[in-house]
């Protein structure tokens, strides 16, 4: 392959590859080999990785590069290495001296990779005028091999790095974004569905970053299986979060226990390569192979009990059991494509992040409109909820309000016409008695008396004239009536149009003013008061005072404030009270419905 006027060039169609037997050979024998032929044809491919599948051996690939120019080339290959056990590239100069090996090596393993794998690049120098054959070794033990077909001269490599780093950092913020903003929402409602978002949010982006090797910070090593460690801690949160989005419980999920059994395994796996690492076992190549095949197998169960339990929902026309089901396409998308890589049934790349990481990003993505849907519709059904308590709590309060005024008209019907009916015939018994004057007078003075306070009381009650006689007329008659039988003055003032409300609530703002002005008369030994009522455009405020002793309204529970407040209520009202020892002043507000 020629890189005189290299700036980037796919390799697939000039790679060749040997799959270790029994014996691993060396560099020298792997050039042998090559000379030999040995080495076959990799199948070209227009990715940008070469998908090699499920890979549980040594192999070896080789590059062959000329350069016909007077000056020195450098080339750039680059690695993911976030499935491979070890890595070596080695240079060999002048593949004429088959005898003579020349090879500079570049070797990474895990003991010197970190927490995050990184990309593992190559600078491969060629000099002036000169063939080179590059021999890379890769060790990898059950996992999916993927061989860069792209090689870079030193700035077009540089372009290409950019580009990735500016991708990362936008996915990066992203995510941290999500993670901030559920961590402000978690800390002010103390919603656990923002803590399990949050978390797995963490852990899938990390994935995502890892596999890709582009992880922000370099840790010491911890484990071989890093990226797995955080899929499956993800995924634990990730059950958690779908317990929580589909509000499932003990009584309406009937593999409610499953699936807390089943996050509990996610992460006991996760941790065990943790548990090797403290214990200093080694992690020979059967106990990757074991991991690897439980950790497939788990994955498949998680994916199998989402879909299954969102299935489920579904029959039951849950709204966020259909948005949490297209948020899951991605991931089982991704899924499927991974697994068929994975036995070579499929050969398909997209980029820097591999199929699961891709759709797991995407589902991620997806519940953050999810979660906006879901808290709009938890809204609206709190508003329903809320509307229904206020209907019911207003037809209560009517039938309250309405067994008060039946058993008030009741009252008043039978002070009007059995008690002052009596009293008239009383009077009349009375007049056929021979009695003294002076004796007869009084009784009858006492008797005419009682039949006026009957009559005032019952009028009050129920005027007779309510339903033919505007509110405004009705306590003008009577305020002067009640200054005139009083020693506290009534003034009463009006203004605006009094035509908002129909007899029933004139009828409510009727006992409301008869129930403060009574508490004025009785409580508060004032010798003024003063009643407004003033019609807004939106609204009418009512306001009355008065220069008593004043009182506690937070001590004060009385029947009257009872009512009051109870017909304020119902008008949709709002009272607000500021007592004293100069005085009571009561500011009513009732809007026009």
């Amino acid at each position: 392959m020629q890189i005189d006027d290299l700036n980037s060039c796919n390799i697939s169609g000039r790679l060749s590859s040997y799959v270790c037997g029994q014996q691993s050979p060396d560099v020298s024998l792997a050039f042998l080999y090559y000379c030999a032929g040995k080495f076959l044809p990799v199948p070209a491919t227009n990715n940008e990785y070469i998908n090699d599948g499920l890979v549980n051996a040594e192999k070896w690939y080789a590059l062959p590069l000329q350069n016909s120019t007077n000056i020195n080339k450098t080339v750039v290959l680059e690695f993911i290495a976030s499935g491979m056990n070890k890595i070596s590239c080695y240079a060999i100069n002048d593949m004429q001296q088959i005898n003579t090996v020349n090879a500079s090596e570049k070797t990474v393993s895990p003991s010197s990779r970190t927490l995050f794998s990184r990309p593992i690049i190559f600078n491969i120098l060629v000099g002036a005028d000169e063939r080179n054959l590059i021999l890379i070794h890769t060790i990898n033990k059950g996992q999916l091999l993927y061989i860069p077909v792209t090689l870079y001269a030193i700035g077009p490599f540089g372009k290409y790095e950019t580009n990735k780093n500016n991708f990362f950092g936008i996915f990066e913020g992203i995510f941290l974004f999500i993670i901030l903003f559920n961590f402000l929402l978690y800390i002010s409602t103390f919603d656990r569905i923002y803590l399990f978002y949050l978390l797995y949010a963490f852990f899938i982006g990390l994935f995502a970053l890892c596999d890709a090797g582009a992880a922000p910070l370099n840790f010491k090593p911890v484990s071989l299986f890093s990226g797995q460690t955080y899929l499956f801690t993800g995924f634990a949160a990730w059950l958690f979060l779908m317990l929580l989005f589909l509000d499932l419980s003990k009584s309406n999920f009937i593999f409610y226990r499953l699936l807390r059994i089943l996050a509990g395994i996610d992460l006991a796996l996760a941790m065990i390569p943790f548990v090797l690492k403290l214990a200093g076992v080694d992690e020979t190549t059967l106990i990757q192979t074991i991991y690897q095949s439980a950790l497939n197998i788990l994955f498949a169960a998680n994916l199998l009990f989402i879909i299954i339990t969102n299935i489920s929902r579904l029959s039951y026309k849950n709204k966020l059991a259909i948005f949490y089901g297209i948020a899951n396409i991605p991931v089982i998308l991704g899924t499927l494509l991974y697994y068929t890589n994975y036995y070579h049934f499929t050969n398909v790349q997209f980029g820097w992040l591999n199929p699961i990481a891709l759709g797991l990003s995407i589902e991620t993505f997806a519940l953050s409109f999810g979660f906006a849907y879901r808290y709009n519709l938890i809204g609206t059904e709190k508003r329903q909820l809320l509307l229904h308590i206020n209907k019911q709590q207003k037809e209560i309060s009517q039938q309250m309000i309405d067994a008060q005024e039946a058993e008030q008209k009741r009252i008043a019907c039978d002070l009007h016409d059995e008690l002052g009916g009596n009293l008239a015939a009383i009077k009349m018994k009375l007049q056929s008695f021979e009695l003294p004057r002076q004796q007869s007078g009084l009784l009858q003075e006492l008797i005419d008396k009682a039949s006026a306070n009957a009559r005032n009381i019952a009028h009050n009650l129920m005027p007779p004239e309510f339903e033919h006689v505007r509110l405004n007329t009705l306590l003008i008659n009577y305020y002067q009536q009640l200054s005139n039988d009083n020693t506290c003055k009534f003034t009463f003032y009006s203004s605006g149009n009094d035509h908002h409300f129909n007899k029933q609530e004139e009828l409510m703002i009727y006992r409301i003013l008869l129930e403060l002005s009574n508490n004025i008369l009785k409580h508060a030994s004032a010798t003024e008061a003063t009643v407004q009522l003033i019609y807004y455009e939106n609204k009418l405020e009512i306001v009355v005072e008065d220069n008593g002793r004043g009182f506690s309204a937070d001590k004060v529970k009385g029947i009257g404030l009872r009512n009051i407040s109870s017909r304020i209520k119902y008008l949709a009202g709002e009272i607000n009270i500021d007592s004293g020892k100069s005085g009571t002043t009561i500011m009513i507000q009732i809007p026009y419905l």
